[in-house]
């Protein structure tokens, strides 16, 4: 994709790999990137991103951790495999008594940044044992994921050792805000650059989507089916924070957390709760879109 901003610096135009299966989170993380001047592939799954990888040589790699298929530990340690894999081949060819030898910079690892809903202290040593380099939480600032990514694409190496966890790690800013209201629209519309067309055209899809998880926790609570109902709450969460519709992904968040313990009871109430802040959320969109 062509650069949109001429006026960008060469140092910023960079490719970048997002592995990430929420589709709201997608469109965040998509639109906050291309308008800071980056290329950007997008996989919805670990699987998919091994692939990529594999066939394109990226700068950064952003990678969510909890995906459908492959997640994102296992995707880390492929990509790691096939890199430390390439770099052995081309020793092995190389004249041992050339007197041009192929330069260990050729083969620095991509740096590959863990994508976490949960507390990403409690993530950063499984992520750095299976090569990360860093380990970030949701929700995302635009100026946090910028900030991010000109740290671990800088031209100064950070680490190219196969099999080397980094120990640099970068601490995720804290952006909670506190509101009476169950989304903070204000904020919302400042992380998507003021555009309220695009903001606006989300929130629709988001509420469209909530709904019919909702429904589907419903259907899955009937036969305690809980594995579906965490992964539905863990959906809603990671949309709603992005969004800054708190209330609900508080609430999706406890949600997750019974059905993974599978707390009958508490998860039965939680359902309920988290229908009523959902309630709540579209009645107050109903009445504050489209934004002034």
């Amino acid at each position: 994709m062509a650069n949109p901003n001429p006026a960008i610096s060469f140092e910023k135009q960079l490719r970048i790999l997002v592995a990430e299966d929420n589709e709201i989170n997608q469109k965040l993380i998509q639109r906050i990137l291309q308008t800071a001047g980056y290329e950007v592939d997008m996989v919805d799954n670990g699987s998919e991103a091994v692939e990529f990888a594999s066939r394109n040589q990226y700068d950064f790699i952003l990678m969510d951790l909890q995906m459908p298929l492959m997640d994102g530990y296992e995707a880390t340690k492929r990509i790691r495999n096939a890199e430390c894999g390439m770099r052995n081949s081309n020793r092995e060819n190389s004249d041992s008594n050339s007197t041009f030898p192929i330069p260990h910079s050729e083969f620095h690892k991509v740096p590959i940044v863990a994508l976490t809903g949960s507390n990403p202290g409690d993530k950063m040593e499984k992520c750095l044992g299976v090569g990360m380099s860093d380990c970030i939480g949701k929700p995302l600032s635009r100026d946090q994921l910028v900030s991010l990514i000109k740290k671990w694409t800088a031209t100064e190496s950070v680490g190219s050792a196969c099999g080397t966890a980094q120990k640099k790690i970068g601490e995720p800013i804290a952006k909670n805000t506190v509101t009476s209201q169950p989304i903070d629209l204000d904020r919302a519309l400042n992380e998507f650059m003021g555009e309220k067309k695009v903001l606006n055209g989300l929130l629709n899809e988001f509420t469209a989507k909530v709904r019919s998880q909702i429904r589907s926790i419903r259907q899955a609570f009937l036969s305690l089916d809980f594995t579906e109902i965490a992964k539905e709450a863990h959906s809603i969460k990671g949309g709603a924070a992005n969004l800054t519709a708190n209330k609900v992904a508080g609430m999706a968040s406890a949600l997750e957390k019974a059905a993974d313990l599978q707390q009958v009871d508490l998860v039965k109430n939680l359902a309920g709760e988290l229908e009523e802040k959902f309630q709540q959320l579209e009645n107050y969109l109903q009445h504050q879109l489209p934004l002034a």
